[in-house]
């Protein structure tokens, strides 16, 4: 909420707590799982470590058992004298090691010596295993003990010849009945015993996945709680800012920045920008009043400069008369000298104030055939032209364009009148009109084959009154490039120059290719 504490936060530390909140989710996470997959571990090592090798020793001492009654069996039957001690030597040495192998079961593998194994059997209800488990190991030890005291007895009578130990070897059949019998559900047992800490390795990957969905789901509700809050307090403020900006942008002063009740750097930037829209509303106000003072007093100073300069004129055409038939050169230099500047003002002041009306002038812009205005420009400026007259190509390919046709139609004359003026002196003067169409802009272009210019030179030929011959080689006044160049900039177009001394000048001229793309800007000098 706008009102509550997280909106008081900057954006920086709205983003911290967030990115923090998540990072403790993914530790989290991270150290649920490593700890059932520990647990999981443990079990799995207790399996190989205790169920495995208690299989193995109970496997072990039932195939011990087979051998003693094996040896037993042929020691009766088949064995005389000193082979029979040897026999009895052997059994008593697998005794041996089977009571052995029963002491380090119960010592290693028996459940009630793994505290963590007997406490998941009590957790299971299947305690009675481990209880199962003593009973068997202590009916396996009463056993073996009972094996051996049988085979001594057997053992006894065959040093006695006692006629009653054919008694003995039955009863030595049973007791290993018994034993092997014990023995195999001791494995039985185990068995068991690992089914339940399968069970319980189950169990705890069922946690730890439950877990880890879980802290997933926060995670993911987090983040897209994070998106709605960043998307109320930011992304949706700073898109009505945006589009605020944009309508200031293309001078709709009208516009209005909405309070942001927050103090983060959008509320900043909300109120800087608001109090930028009051600064240029009223520097806005200011410039119309003073472009309005210095256009009257433009056509003023134009309309006073204008009279004196046709009386001027008209009185050095007088003078011209008068001494038309002197002979006195100097004097008719002087009047020449003075008519020709009088002229040359005016044409200046004509000029000026071309260019100050279409510096003031909104453009409406519309699609026109530039191909039939380049043809009628042409007839027009080269139908009566006096002297050597240029050769014109026009080579198009586009028919169409968007803009203000008559300032248009102006910067091109303005570009022919140059390439005429500066390819005169040439034995064949030679003037191209061509264009292209790029994905973005379509681009027009005037070439000549005239004495060109210094590549350095190409910033200072579009300035206003700048000229790069004396009006003694060449006759203008300087602003024709310079309304090329306002023409381009209302146009949101481009202009520059591609020129070389002695071998011509190339002026292009690049407009926005789509009438949603015509917007103020700069005019580039080189092509992008």
């Amino acid at each position: 909420m706008p009102g509550g504490w997280l909106s008081r936060l900057s954006i920086g530390k709205k983003l911290a707590l967030s990115f923090s909140v998540i990072l403790i989710l993914l530790v989290g996470s991270l150290s649920a799982s490593l700890f059932y997959l520990s647990r999981v571990n443990s079990y799995v090592d207790r399996h190989q470590r205790i169920t495995i090798p208690g299989v193995v020793t109970a496997s072990e001492m039932l195939r011990n058992l087979s051998d003693m009654q094996t040896h037993m069996h042929h020691l009766l039957e088949h064995q005389k004298g000193e082979e029979q001690a040897s026999g009895f030597k052997t059994i008593a040495d697998i005794e041996r090691r089977t009571l052995t192998a029963l002491d380090t079961y119960q010592a290693t593998h028996a459940v009630r010596t793994h505290p963590v194994l007997y406490g998941m059997l009590q957790q299971h209800g299947r305690g009675d295993l481990a209880d199962q488990e003593s009973q068997t190991i202590v009916a396996i030890a009463d056993g073996l003990i009972a094996l051996r005291a049988q085979r001594e007895d057997i053992e006894s009578a065959l040093h006695r010849n006692d006629k009653n130990r054919t008694r003995a070897e039955p009863l030595y059949e049973q007791t290993t009945a018994k034993t092997e019998d014990a023995l195999a559900s001791l494995i039985e047992l185990h068995r068991k015993i690992d089914v339940e800490m399968k069970i319980e390795g189950d169990r705890l990957v069922d946690e730890a996945r439950t877990i880890v969905i879980g802290v997933i789901g926060l995670l993911g509700l987090l983040i897209v709680s994070l998106y709605l809050m960043m998307k109320r307090l930011v992304a949706g403020p700073l898109k009505r800012l945006a589009a605020t900006a944009d309508r200031v942008a293309h001078h709709d002063l009208t516009a209005q920045f909405e309070p942001w009740p927050t103090h983060d750097e959008v509320g900043i930037l909300t109120h800087s920008l608001a109090t930028m829209l009051v600064n240029l509303r009223e520097r806005g106000t200011a410039l119309i009043r003073k472009t309005k003072e210095l256009e009257a007093f433009t056509y003023s100073v134009a309309h006073d400069l204008k009279g004196p300069l046709r009386e001027i004129e008209g009185f050095s055409s007088l003078l011209e008369k008068r001494f038309e038939e002197t002979d006195d050169p100097q004097v008719k230099h002087h009047i020449d000298v003075i008519r020709r500047s009088a002229l040359r003002l005016t044409h200046m002041i004509d000029a000026l104030l071309k260019y100050s009306r279409l510096e003031q002038q909104d453009l409406p812009k519309q699609r026109f055939n530039i191909l039939e205005m380049i043809s009628n420009l042409v007839l027009d400026r080269f139908a009566h032209v006096s002297g050597p007259k240029p050769k014109i190509h026009v080579d198009l390919s586009f028919a169409d364009l968007y803009g203000e046709p008559i300032s248009i139609r102006q910067a091109i004359a303005n570009l022919l009148d140059n390439a005429a003026k500066f390819s005169q002196h040439q034995t064949a003067p030679d003037i191209r009109i061509g264009g292209k169409q790029t994905p973005t802009e379509r681009i027009l272009w005037v070439q000549d084959n005239g004495i060109g210019f210094d590549a350095g030179q190409q910033e200072k030929i579009f300035g206003l009154f700048e000229r790069l011959h004396s009006p003694e080689e060449y006759e203008g006044t300087g602003v024709g490039l310079a309304i090329v160049k306002m023409v381009m900039e209302k146009h949101g177009g481009r202009v520059w120059t591609d020129s070389t001394p002695g071998k011509g000048s190339t002026f292009y001229l690049a407009f926005p290719n789509s009438e949603g793309a015509i917007s103020f800007q700069q005019s580039a000098k080189t092509p992008s």
